[in-house]
Parts: C-alpha cells; sequence; structure tokens
C-alpha cells in the first residue's frame, strides 16, 4: 500500500493522463479545452481570459492564437473601438468543452462509484483539511 500524498499523485496522473488524451481524441489538447471552458457563452477579452485562468498574458496569447486559427474560439473586434478584441466559443469549441467534460464526468465517477454518501461527505472535509494545511 502506497501513501496518501503518492496515491494522489497517482491519481491526479492518471486523470491528467486522460483528460490529455480525450482532448486529443476530439482534435484538441488540454490548453484548448480550458480556454473553452473558460469561455462558455460570455465575450472574453485576454484580459478576462487572465483575470479567469492566472496565466500570464503571453503563454494565454498563444494558447488564444492557437485556439482561434484551430476555429475553437472567434476573434470579434468591438466597433467602438477596433483595438479591443473579444473572443467567444465557435460551435467546434462548444464540441469540444462539451464532449470532454462529458468523458471526464463519467471518468470521475468511476472514481467514486460504490462510495455511499458518507464515505464522499467525509473524503471531501479531509482532502479539503489537507488542501487548506498546503496551501498555509
Amino acid at each position: 500500500m502506497i501513501g496518501n500524498l503518492e496515491a494522489l499523485e497517482v491519481i491526479n496522473r492518471q486523470r491528467y493522463n486522460f483528460l490529455k488524451s480525450t482532448c486529443m481524441e476530439n482534435g484538441g489538447t488540454i490548453a484548448d479545452w480550458k480556454i473553452t471552458n473558460f469561455l462558455k457563452d460570455d465575450l472574453l477579452s485576454v484580459q478576462d481570459f487572465v483575470d479567469k485562468s492566472g496565466l500570464d498574458i503571453s503563454t494565454l496569447s498563444r494558447q488564444v492564437k492557437r485556439a482561434v486559427e484551430k476555429k475553437l474560439i472567434s476573434r470579434n473586434k468591438i466597433e467602438a473601438d477596433h483595438r479591443r478584441t473579444l473572443f467567444k466559443i465557435t460551435e467546434k469549441g462548444r464540441l469540444l468543452k462539451d464532449e470532454v467534460n462529458r468523458q471526464l464526468d463519467i471518468y470521475d465517477q468511476k472514481l467514486f462509484e460504490n462510495w455511499s454518501k458518507e464515505e464522499l461527505s467525509m473524503f471531501n472535509i479531509l482532502i479539503n483539511r489537507v488542501l487548506k494545511n498546503a496551501l498555509k
């Protein structure tokens, strides 16, 4: 039996690999999927993306540029200020987001199948206590 933190690392690595392969199967990357999740149905500026993601502007600009090139999001100029651009999710981006989210939900549910509500509640309390201590 491995230690608690090592087990969490293994689970995280497995989930990451699943997410990566699911994104690739659906024509995107994890970065593309994250961008589409930030957008939802909103029109966002690059600064809005920075605020939501916590990424630096240069990293985010590259990711947004790639997502536009892949036609996952669209660029919309503001009539009043042509220097300012807002981004919107496209149908292709929505399909990526929805399918990856659906498959990830199924994966996550499998992690906790056969757990009672009490066990899930206790796990949530304990894992959040560990997280709180880690963030101190």
